[in-house]
């Protein structure tokens, strides 16, 4: 029972995250594209971490969404993501973090997050209900 707690814990804080990226770009404009694609990968990594957490009890220490995402494939099969789009997400999280590269990030690369970003959340949330 305590897995589930801390994973459901896990979720809300991925929640949290996907909704301060979706304030953003709500209500800046120049949209921060690199903070909205930050939050959005930060969304599907604690999720997917929520997984680990609920069927091990810990998570590794890591932003690599690829990795994350076989992780949680060993216990369950109701997430689906490309690997192209786990590559996409990992960089958002180590490129929007340093000023050098954040000119690389569009509007584009905003939305494409935002989709995987909710897809992703909606999933676990609801592996998670069942297990309660």
């Amino acid at each position: 029972m305590r897995n589930l707690e801390d994973a459901k814990a896990w979720v809300n804080f991925a929640q949290r995250d996907y909704d301060v990226a979706v304030h953003l770009s709500k209500t800046f404009h120049p949209l921060p594209v690199e903070n909205i694609c930050y939050g959005f990968q930060q969304t599907v990594e604690k999720a997917l971490k929520a997984i680990i957490i609920y069927n091990t009890g810990d998570y590794p220490r890591t932003h690599d969404i690829g990795m994350l995402y076989r992780l949680c494939r060993e216990y369950t099969d109701e997430i689906d993501l490309a690997s192209s789009i786990t590559r996409t997400l990992t960089r958002f999280a180590t490129k929007s973090r340093y000023p050098d590269d954040v000119h690389d990030f569009t509007e584009a690369d905003a939305e494409l997050g935002f989709k995987y970003a909710t897809q992703v959340l909606a999933q676990v949330g609801k592996i998670l209900i069942t297990k309660a």
